[in-house]
């Protein structure tokens, strides 16, 4: 009995190893996932403008665009105060104060032309290295007699994939 039962499994064992393969594959694989940011580093002085003389190519933030998209990306730039308009304007935090300090913007060295409160400031067609890349955020007002007041408005970068 035991012969036989020895027999039955040394057959079963050499009936499962004529069915082993001579190869096999393994597929490995790993993700990366989308990277699209912005940051902004405030400059000096971005809080303390000096709207009695004017300021010119006043560099108010530095921003770094970080993309790993390989057909590029976008950022689009927003000024809080321009609305629907094509023109950037500080204005007053005080109630009944009317005035306002219009400025211009430039981005990476260009200017920026508005059309309803925001424009297109990069289109890029490839990804960013890993560090980014760094784009001055500059503004250009005259100065003027205005009100006393603390004046202001809120610059909006936002990046998005091609």
């Amino acid at each position: 009995m035991k012969k036989t039962l020895a027999a039955i499994c040394a057959t079963l064992l050499l009936a499962t190893a004529s069915y082993a393969q001579s190869s096999a594959t393994l597929t490995i694989s790993g993700k990366v996932v989308p990277i699209n940011t912005i940051m902004v580093a405030a400059q000096s002085g971005y809080n303390a403008l000096d709207l009695v003389n004017g300021e010119t190519l006043k560099v108010v933030g530095i921003a770094t665009e970080t993309s790993n998209d390989k057909l590029g990306y976008s950022v689009t730039l927003k000024s809080a105060n321009a609305g629907t308009g094509t023109q950037a304007f500080l204005k007053g935090a005080l109630t009944g104060n009317s005035d306002t300090v219009n400025y211009s913007i430039t981005y990476g060295g260009t200017l920026v032309a508005l059309s309803s409160g925001s424009a297109t400031v990069t289109t890029a067609t490839g990804r960013t290295d890993k560090t980014g890349i760094d784009k001055n955020v500059a503004i250009t007002f005259s100065g003027g007699w205005y009100a006393a007041d603390t004046y202001s408005d809120t610059l909006t970068l936002t990046i998005a994939p091609n």
